[in-house]
C-alpha cells in the first residue's frame, strides 16, 4: 500500500494547484480580497468560518456509507512591513462510517499555513506547513464499519527558493495504518522543479489563488507539486458566472470596526471547477465565490461562499458553506 494511492479526503478539500493562464501559460494575479485590488490595506485581516456537511450515495464500489460533519476556518492576513501574506486553515470534522448495523465514528483534522510574497502579482510561495489526521475510505466490501478505512497521519513542510524555480518538501511524520491494523512508515523527502513557463503556487494556496483571478478569466491550466502524488501536476480551472443574483447566501459579516450585519444576500457569484488535467482526471471540485464588479469596486472581496468536494468512489459529496466572515482582529 503506497501513500499516493491513499489520497485523504481532507487533502481533496484543500486540493493543491499552480495557476497558469491559457495561451502564454502564465497569469498575473489580482489582489481581489481588497475592496480596491490596486490598493493594499495595511491592516487587512480576514477570518472566515464554514460549516461542513455531506451527502452519502450508495455505490457499487463499496458496501458502506460515510458522512462528515464539522467546521472549517480560514485566516488571511497581510503584513505590510514584510510585504507578505499568511493564509491559515483549520478543519475539524467527525466522519461516520456505517455498514449495516455497525457504525464507526472517528475524528479527522487538518491544519495548514502558507507564507506568500505580496510584493508583486505573482504571489510567489515562500514556505508552507501541513498537518493532518484522516481516516480515508477504501473501496471494496467489508464485514464491519471499522474495516472500511485506513488512517493517514501526515505532517510536512515545503520550502521555496527565492532565486530559482525550485522547491523542496520534507515530512516530519508520515504514518499509515491499514484497515487490518498494519502500520507503515513512508517518510517524504523530495525536491522538485517548477513546470517550465507556468506560474507556480503551493498546494495550500488554492483558496487564495482562485480569488486572485479577474472576472474576465474563463479558464486556466494549472500545475503544482502534489505531496501524495509525489510529482508535479497540471490542473484545469474553468469559470462560469451566475446570470443573476438569484441564489441567496446567508452569513454574518463583521466589519473591521466591529459592526455586525446578519442577512441573506443575493450575490452575483462565479463558479470555479477544478480537476486534474490528464486522461483520468478523477473528481472535480467546485468553488463558488463572490464576483467583483470591477478591480476597484469589490465590496464582497471575491469571498469564497461554498465549496463542494466529491468523495472517492462516487460515495457522495462534502459541502462547505460560509456562516461568518470577520475583518476584525481578535
Amino acid at each position: 500500500m503506497k501513500a499516493k494511492k491513499l489520497l485523504p479526503i481532507l487533502a481533496l478539500a484543500l486540493a493543491a494547484t499552480t495557476l497558469a493562464a491559457c495561451g502564454d501559460q502564465s497569469v498575473t494575479f489580482g489582489h481581489y480580497w481588497f475592496k480596491d485590488s490596486l490598493t493594499k490595506e495595511e491592516n487587512f485581516f480576514e477570518q472566515a468560518e464554514y460549516t461542513v456537511s455531506s451527502k452519502a450515495t450508495s455505490t457499487s464500489y463499496c458496501n458502506y456509507e460515510v458522512t462528515y460533519n464539522g467546521t472549517f476556518t480560514t485566516t488571511f492576513a497581510y503584513n505590510a512591513t514584510a510585504e507578505t501574506y499568511t493564509f491559515e486553515t483549520a478543519l475539524d470534522v467527525t466522519a461516520t462510517f456505517k455498514l449495516g448495523d455497525t457504525t464507526s465514528e472517528v475524528k479527522d483534522s487538518a491544519e495548514s499555513k502558507i507564507t506568500i510574497d505580496a510584493k508583486s502579482n505573482a504571489l510567489r510561495p515562500i514556505s508552507s506547513y501541513k498537518k493532518m489526521t484522516c481516516h480515508t475510505p477504501l473501496s471494496g466490501n467489508y464485514e464491519s464499519a471499522e474495516k472500511c478505512y485506513a488512517t493517514v497521519d501526515y505532517e510536512y513542510t515545503t520550502e521555496y527558493s527565492s532565486d530559482k524555480q525550485q522547491g523542496s518538501i520534507q515530512s516530519q511524520k508520515c504514518e499509515i495504518i491499514s484497515s487490518r491494523g498494519e502500520k507503515i512508515e513512508m517518510p517524504l523527502k523530495d525536491s522538485f522543479d517548477f513546470i517550465e513557463n507556468y506560474t507556480f503556487i503551493d498546494n495550500e494556496q488554492l483558496l487564495v489563488a482562485v480569488r486572485a483571478f479577474s472576472a474576465s478569466t474563463s479558464s486556466a491550466t494549472l500545475g503544482s507539486y502534489g505531496a501524495f502524488a509525489e510529482n508535479t501536476q497540471k490542473v484545469k480551472v474553468s469559470f462560469t458566472d451566475s446570470d443573476e443574483a438569484s441564489t441567496p447566501f446567508q452569513y454574518t459579516l463583521i466589519n473591521a470596526d466591529g459592526t455586525k450585519n446578519e442577512s441573506t444576500k443575493n450575490i452575483l457569484y462565479r463558479t470555479a471547477r477544478i480537476s486534474l488535467d490528464q486522461s483520468n482526471p478523477g473528481v472535480t471540485q467546485q468553488i463558488k465565490l463572490a464576483k467583483a464588479k470591477s478591480a476597484s469596486d469589490n465590496d464582497y472581496r471575491n469571498v469564497i461562499l461554498e465549496i463542494t468536494t466529491p468523495l472517492s468512489y462516487s460515495m457522495g459529496e462534502i459541502y462547505y458553506k460560509l456562516t461568518q466572515i470577520s475583518y476584525q482582529k481578535a
